[in-house]
């Protein structure tokens, strides 16, 4: 019905008008009133590597009686819509956050939740949902630059509240503050408090052979010393001084034009052979940590840079993919698993077939934790692998990976 009534409005050339009662009028239908509900209004604002995440949680029976529409006993899947959908039209410019000055992030909408603030319940998508167990949740991002002395939030969203209570999360810590509605900016004292994100595992090097020195000045006075030689003999002159003092003057110049100038020559890499499980480890095990610590980083441009200090070739787009996929929590409107513990093992390494390098059949183990919706999400992944490395340009770097099993533990 809702699509009828904007497919009308533009055939008739109106402009329409979002009004939260008239949308929700149209798809929830009129029930008697049930018992009140719990009433909750709860901002949380996660300090991420390189991110902030702002999260609104309401009562829906609160989003209701914003809308002016009766309070059902239980919301259907077309009623969930209606009812999202009119919170996130009027609610996008509500949140302003900023560590210099307030910025606009991005809105990534509204979503029906089951359960409490910090106690959410999964529930099927498309099922009925009695409102005595159902919340509204808005999200926001934001960019966080590195060690920021300070984050500025002002809200003005409101539905008959007049100050939203506002949990900090940074690292392992929290804090709680309240933002009056409309009010100025609350400025949030972060520094010194948010914990620094840790440099990029070190891989070891590949150190290049030493260049061949090509005396060059020398090679010219010999080649034309014995041009000229050749050249006297076949016209039939005798050389300058005789043959012993042209012989002489010829090897005494190429001596002396020996360091003049010399040319060095590129041999290439020096890359050891790799055949002990503890050193194949010690070169794999900081190339997929920093896999993993790419994706710290939020925009896709920083992401690659990153992945492409550890892999090389086609398996950087594979990568990435695999990768983005796995530490996205599924129906948590993209919300990411930031890795906080990892460990790799190298079962056995052998010769690389294809060229330079060595091949690894390893495992290994990723636990990441994500906040949302005021409670924490723990993530572990193990892998088995066949696992490629090679040289590439004085670094090691994985240009082949086979997964062989993936497990949620």
């Amino acid at each position: 019905m809702l699509t009828c009534l904007l497919f009308a409005c533009l055939l008739q050339g109106q402009t329409l008008q979002l009004d939260p009662g008239k949308i929700l009028s149209q798809v929830i239908p009129s029930a008697p009133p049930v018992a009140p509900v719990e009433t909750i209004s709860q901002g949380y604002l996660y300090l991420e590597p390189n991110q902030m995440r702002f999260e609104v949680l309401y009562d829906a029976a609160t989003v209701l009686a914003w809308a002016k529409q009766p309070i059902p006993a239980s919301l259907d899947a077309a009623s969930q819509k209606a009812l999202t959908d009119a919170l996130a039209a009027k609610s996008e410019e509500w949140c302003r956050l900023g560590t210099a000055q307030l910025g606009k992030g991005t809105f990534l909408g509204a979503s029906i939740i089951k359960g409490k603030p910090g106690a959410t319940l999964p529930f099927e998508e498309g099922t009925a949902l009695p409102v005595r167990e159902a919340m509204v949740g808005l999200i926001w991002e934001f960019p966080l630059p590195p060690a920021p002395d300070e984050v500025l939030i002002q809200w003005s969203g409101t539905l008959n509240q007049f100050s939203l209570p506002i949990r900090i999360f940074y690292g392992t810590k929290s804090e709680t503050v309240e933002a009056a509605i409309g009010g100025p900016p609350l400025r949030w004292r972060a520094k010194g408090k948010l914990p620094m994100p840790g440099p990029l595992a070190a891989v070891p090097k590949i150190s290049l052979l030493p260049p061949w020195q090509v005396p060059a000045a020398s090679l010219i006075w010999f080649t034309g010393g014995l041009v000229f030689f050749l050249w006297v003999k076949l016209r039939g002159h005798r050389l300058p001084g005789g043959a012993v003092a042209f012989l002489g003057a010829w090897l005494l110049g190429a001596l002396l034009t020996w360091p003049l100038f010399v040319v060095k020559v590129p041999r290439g890499l020096a890359a050891p052979p790799v055949n002990e499980t503890a050193a194949a480890e010690a070169i794999l095990s900081p190339l997929l940590r920093n896999v993993y610590r790419a994706f710290d980083y939020r925009s896709e441009s920083d992401i690659y840079d990153t992945l492409a200090r550890s892999v090389d070739g086609e398996l950087l787009r594979q990568l990435y993919l695999e990768t983005l996929q796995a530490l996205t929590l599924e129906g948590r409107e993209g919300t990411r698993v930031t890795i906080t513990e990892f460990s790799a093992e190298v079962m056995a390494v052998k010769e690389n077939p294809a060229g330079a390098g060595f091949v690894t059949d390893c495992q290994w183990t990723a636990l990441g934790t994500v906040g949302h919706w005021g409670h924490a999400h723990t993530r572990v992944n193990r892998y088995t692998a066949q696992v490629t490395v090679a040289p590439v340009k004085s670094e090691w770097k994985i240009v082949k990976l086979e997964v062989r099993e993936a497990r949620r533990i």
